[in-house]
């Protein structure tokens, strides 16, 4: 039921057999508990009391990342920079809340449970009338949250398709011109994301999201959801083969030598196509069936 909390039964349900493809909003339920699992208080509080872990905390300031020495001490954030990053006009972001705040913790793994797909909850706050991140894309499903305040999303349709995992990345694949066209042409769909709304980013659309239109602080939370793909099961597929003995025999260094690497090879894919032609397809569907609900590794993410 966990996905219901963010967006109600009817879009909940639908969302596990239509997975979306373009962005759209909604209003969070009612009913959610949400805000007293996590709210603004309790974000500030993590910063303001020195809990919040370094390694999870990013700050940034028109588009650019600001060097973590800047705002932390003892592996933790300096309690003194919160207030003088906002004031300056920084973007804080508190990465995978999931991991070390319990109540959200709860929330995601029943996300998984539900879904298949592991994933993580980050929170943002931005000052008003300014900007964090600016241009990029995300290999995974976003479900954005706006707890407080307002910020504007400028989304523009992918330029790659289907970015996934480390294929497709924004930061590799830039061209600075692209700034320039999406400015000109302007964007395909601009959302105004007030508190109680919630915005659904599927992967690839590019995002511009500032609060610069914003007199109040924008306050939200994105929870991600890792989307299987065919390539996470033909992973297992594979990767069960180190039960049979003969993928465990060695391939001899003149077998890897240049002239006969071809037919090693081809050798290879014979034993594969065999292993896999007698594979109890039902023992490893239950075994991945478990994987879906309780991997939540980020070496197998």
């Amino acid at each position: 039921m966990s996905l219901h909390m963010l967006l109600g039964a009817e879009a909940a349900t639908a969302l596990l057999t239509r997975w979306p493809d373009s962005p759209f909003t909604l209003d969070l339920p009612d009913t959610s508990p949400i805000g007293r699992a996590i709210n603004t208080q309790t974000i500030r509080g993590f910063l303001d009391a020195g809990c919040a872990p370094s390694g999870y905390v990013n700050v940034f300031y028109k588009g650019e990342g600001l060097h973590p020495a800047r705002f932390t001490a003892d592996d933790r954030v300096a309690p003194a920079s919160v207030p003088l990053l906002l004031d300056q006009g920084c973007t804080i972001q508190l990465r995978e809340l999931n991991r070390w705040h319990p109540p959200l913790s709860a929330i995601c793994a029943g996300i998984q449970a539900e879904t298949g797909c592991p994933g993580y909850v980050t929170a943002f706050i931005t000052p008003p009338a300014t900007q964090g991140l600016d241009y990029h894309w995300d290999q995974y499903l976003g479900i954005v949250v706006q707890l407080e305040g307002s910020k504007t999303w400028e989304l523009f349709r992918p330029k790659v398709d289907a970015p996934h995992r480390d294929h497709g990345m924004s930061t590799n694949l830039w061209q600075d011109d692209w700034v320039h066209q999406w400015q000109q042409a302007g964007p395909d769909m601009t959302v105004e994301l007030t508190a109680g709304r919630v915005l659904v980013l599927p992967r690839g659309w590019v995002h511009n999201p500032h609060a610069r239109n914003a007199t109040e602080a924008s306050v939200h939370l994105t929870f991600v959801l890792k989307e299987r793909s065919p390539l996470w099961v033909a992973e297992r597929l594979i990767a069960s083969a180190i039960n049979d003995p003969r993928f465990r025999a060695i391939i001899t260094p003149a077998d890897l030598a240049a002239e006969r690497l071809p037919e090693t090879v081809k050798d290879v894919r014979a034993l594969m196509l065999d292993y896999l032609d007698h594979l109890d397809v039902d023992e490893l569907a239950r075994a991945l069936r478990h994987a879906t609900e309780k991997e939540t590794s980020h070496a197998t993410l």
